[in-house]
């Protein structure tokens, strides 16, 4: 393989695993969130920093508040070191949390975010080896009319965490 086509490979490669993080996190499927990290990777996302069981049962219990999530992905740079075993990727996310107060009023918090990682090649896979969040912003907005229908009508479908969401059922 070429040079150019084994960078192309691998960069796809990666950034396989940075969606499936994302999704992972949105479907709340741990075992897939947990599948992009190498076991003794570390995880730093703030509230949380160390290893990777520690950093599923943290996700866990701060996922659980929310009603939905969103991370939506965009700008990456991904570079291979050149023994080709090792890269770095920034990746630019924003990132979508509905939450209700303890009144029940409903909350849109949106952060913009970059993952900053240390990825390694293993065989053919890559993983995640090190994760840090840099935070860049963050804001807060009330929701206003009807939050948790969001105006969709009941012909709509509607995302919904886990198993019974639609992607996981399209090729039934």
């Amino acid at each position: 393989m070429s040079d150019d086509l084994a960078l192309l490979v691998a960069e796809r490669a990666i950034e396989r695993v940075l969606h499936a993080y994302a999704r992972g996190i949105d479907r709340i499927d741990l075992e897939l969130v947990r599948s992009c990290y190498w076991p003794e990777a570390t995880d730093d996302h703030g509230g949380y920093a160390g290893g990777v069981d520690g950093f599923i049962e943290f996700v866990t219990g701060a996922l659980a508040r929310f009603e939905r999530t969103s991370h939506f992905l965009g700008n990456r740079l991904i570079t291979i070191a050149p023994a080709g075993d090792v890269a770095s990727a920034e990746t630019y996310c924003v990132a979508y949390h509905r939450y209700a107060d303890g009144d029940g009023v409903e909350f849109d918090m949106t952060a913009g975010l970059r993952y900053v990682d240390r990825f390694e090649r293993r065989g053919v896979e890559w993983r995640i080896a090190r994760r840090v969040c840099a935070y860049d912003w963050r804001r807060v907005d009330a929701v206003d009319g009807d939050g948790g229908g969001g105006g969709f009508g009941p012909a709509y479908v509607r995302g919904v965490r886990g198993a019974d969401d639609i992607v996981f059922n399209i090729l039934d």
